[in-house]
């Protein structure tokens, strides 16, 4: 009985090469090695994302928490038609990029800090 329909391009022999490696394969032992400490390997990689999303999310709600109050602020300086509310705003339109630089600085410090320290517990760890 011929299953191989290829009969014009390949040899018989090529055929029975293959079907002979093919029964080796299947007729040696599998044998999966796990090592000892791949769930705990698996464990610590899950935490160690884990600690970053939540690192992420902290420092996200933080710098969204600082902008919600600089607007009730003004919001609220306004709705009493103070005249501070006006110098105030006077000042952050003239000093927009350097007080938009400080609070980018001030993110990514407290960002490399904790990722740097998230490090250093990792290495410390090991």
């Amino acid at each position: 009985m011929n299953m191989h329909s290829y009969r014009g391009k390949h040899t018989e022999d090529e055929f029975q090469n293959v079907d002979q490696l093919l029964k080796e394969i299947l007729e040696d032992d599998f044998e999966l090695n796990i090592p000892v400490d791949f769930a705990d390997n698996v464990v610590e990689k899950v935490e160690k994302r884990k600690s970053i999303r939540e690192a992420l999310l902290r420092h996200l709600m933080m710098t969204l928490g600082l902008f919600v109050i600089m607007a009730f602020t003004v919001a609220f300086l306004f709705y009493f038609e103070l005249k501070e509310a006006s110098i105030l705003l006077d000042f952050v339109t003239q000093f927009k990029y350097p007080i938009a630089f400080v609070l980018f600085i001030i993110t990514a410090i407290q960002l490399a800090d904790s990722f740097l320290l998230s490090r250093t517990k990792d290495q410390l760890g090991e």
